[in-house]
């Protein structure tokens, strides 16, 4: 298999800070791999997406050892811009992501921002929301929509120059059971495409069936590394007893 993401001994400590907020962080992520990384706040898994969407070192500053590449693009090296069409982030709070008022405007944005035709545009907007069932929600006042369809916009946004991976942050922390089922949707959708998928949870009951191994962070450092057959394996108490939520919500 292909590795897509490699990170060799990265630590990472922010500007004016004391200590690493990264330590010696090994991982392989192969193509079309979806791994969730999970961890108490604190413990380094929001410093680490950061490093692979290219806004640390390059936006948010600090001093990185080691080496990562997200596809090629090496954190340090390569241009945030590089990132635009290589990662796409869906974030925790939608409202800190949309661009414009109007839903269609918005999935048009990216494409507009690196110079598309506006046919081609029409067509992409037309053709993803169409993949992602929002056609409801185009041309629809941003501010008026709930914070479910907000962040299925913002999900279809980061997908409209299909990037090779997609990093999903705290993407359901404020959603209910109906609107993180239709996010749950939208990614079984990449990933029957095969897509690089980064979900960075807290919540583990809806990512059953998708995630293909869990890592979980602890003080700046990988704690755990499990399989899904592994991880599977776990009770709910065992789960609560490793300071994790509980994969069934039934019992």
């Amino acid at each position: 298999m292909t590795i897509g993401i490699q990170s060799k001994d990265v630590s990472f400590k922010y500007l004016h800070t004391d200590h690493p907020f990264l330590k010696h962080i090994d991982l392989s992520v192969q193509v079309g791999e979806c791994i969730l990384i999970g961890g108490a706040s604190g413990s380094g898994k929001t410093t680490f997406s950061r490093l692979l969407n290219g806004i640390s070192p390059n936006y948010i500053e600090g001093e990185l050892t080691g080496e990562l590449s997200t596809f090629d693009l090496k954190a340090g090296v390569a241009e945030i811009e590089e990132y635009v069409t290589t990662v796409g982030s869906v974030f925790q709070n939608p409202k800190t992501q949309h661009f414009t008022v109007n839903t269609t405007s918005e999935l048009a944005f990216p494409l507009e921002n690196i110079g598309a035709e506006p046919a081609f545009i029409e067509i992409q907007v037309n053709n993803k929301a169409e993949a992602f069932q929002v056609k409801h929600l185009l041309d629809r006042n941003i501010f008026e929509l709930s914070g479910g369809e907000k962040q299925q916009i913002a999900f279809v946004s980061a997908n409209m120059l299909e990037p090779k991976v997609l990093i999903l942050d705290e993407v359901t922390s404020n959603l209910d059971q109906e609107a993180i089922l239709r996010i749950r949707q939208m990614v079984q959708e990449l990933k029957q495409r095969d897509m690089t998928i980064i979900i960075f949870e807290h919540r583990l009951a809806w990512t059953k069936g998708l995630v293909d191994r869990y890592v979980f962070f602890e003080d700046g450092r990988i704690k755990n590394d499990w399989t899904f057959e592994e991880f599977n394996q776990f009770s709910n108490e065992e789960l609560n007893r490793l300071g994790l939520r509980s994969m069934d919500l039934t019992n």
